[in-house]
């Protein structure tokens, strides 16, 4: 894989996939995702909230205790194979802080589950504007403390022993990375083993590392990205309203940051406006002595396979976190497994 050190190898990402370009002369015309603006599908989504139902199959729903006594939903996925040796993994939803809910990440769960055997939490946080920051992070903090307590995760069937990950896309994968840091910081046990960041919203032009500066430029180039561009975060940004000098909005806030961390697999999409986060943010763990693997994708926009899951580049990212697990797991998996098991839960 390229390592884009230069600001050319990083820009000649932002040039938008052909599958992607073709899609969006055909069938992309039809995509409301692609043609309902941000507030008013934020709008929507406010209107037609439905109770957290329980899904079929071998998934439940629980309720988490937060801090101030919320009760926050979480979904369970249990793997119908009988083992002893069930690692943890939390997956933690996008949308900005303002949109999605823990079903977002289903099909990456399901599968997790059948390839690895591993029990897979989606937890839930309160999203803005009706919540704003910290409330995400207090509710990701508060839902992997309870988790993390041996008792409550045997009552799940895990053994967090084999294994303890947490990921995220998109803000999931920030307050995914905020929480890994702050688990690191804190000396919290028992020690997560793994971080998955999927786009990741980590950086702000004050803080971006000196030596990375010249290559922070994501923002600008992919201004008018579809799906997420410059406008719709600072939209997200205004309903979230967070302290951007806080640890609790990024790692780089931290008092001793990028140190002491698990492995970490990072996923970075070539025409998205976060795109340089995730690449500095690989450097700069790598720079600290952190085991990273990271997947760019040139050309993709931001949560594309979420608006169009069934065009080949899609599939592909798909198949790498399944893959990206195997490694954070310490177990390799075939091409071939990681094809079925995602052609499972994506046909259901």
């Amino acid at each position: 894989m390229a390592a884009y050190n230069t600001k050319a190898d990083v820009f000649s990402l932002g040039n938008i996939d052909p599958e992607v370009s073709e899609y969006l002369a055909n069938e992309g015309s039809k995509n409301p995702m692609l043609l309902i603006p941000l507030p008013t599908l934020l709008q929507m989504s406010r209107q037609n909230t439905l109770p957290l139902q329980a899904p079929s199959g071998n998934a439940l729903v629980i309720t988490v205790p937060m801090r101030d006594g919320h009760q926050n939903g979480a979904v369970v996925y249990k793997p119908t194979t009988v083992s002893r040796s069930r690692p943890l993994i939390v997956l933690i939803h996008g949308g900005g802080y303002c949109l999605g809910d823990n079903s977002f990440m289903r099909t990456h769960a399901e599968a997790l589950s059948i390839l690895y055997g591993a029990v897979i939490v989606c937890i839930s946080y309160r999203l803005a504007p009706e919540f704003k920051f910290p409330t995400a992070p207090n509710d990701v903090w508060d839902n992997l403390k309870w988790l993390s307590i041996q008792e409550n995760a045997q009552s799940l069937g895990a053994d967090l022993s084999t294994g303890f990950i947490v990921g995220g896309t998109s803000a999931g994968a920030s307050l995914a990375a905020v929480a890994a840091q702050k688990w690191v910081t804190q000396a919290v046990s028992p020690c997560m083993t793994g971080l998955w960041l999927n786009m990741p919203v980590l950086l702000e032009e004050e803080y971006v590392p000196d030596q990375y500066k010249e290559l922070w430029f994501s923002r600008e180039q992919n201004a008018d990205a579809i799906i997420l561009n410059k406008a719709s975060l600072k939209f997200t940004r205004s309903l979230y309203e967070p302290d951007l000098k806080s640890p609790e909005y990024s790692p780089f806030n931290a008092e001793s940051p990028h140190q002491g961390l698990p492995p970490v697999y990072l996923q970075v999409n070539g025409n998205d406006p976060a795109r340089d986060d995730g690449l500095i943010y690989e450097k700069v763990l790598r720079d600290h002595g952190v085991q990273t693997r990271i997947d760019v994708y040139p050309g993709i926009p931001h949560g594309y396979d979420d608006v169009f899951p069934q065009l080949d580049s899609s599939r592909r990212q798909r198949r790498d976190i399944l893959r990206g697990f195997g490694w954070l797991l310490g177990k390799e998996v075939s091409e071939e497994d990681c094809a079925e098991a995602d052609h499972k839960v994506t046909s259901m």
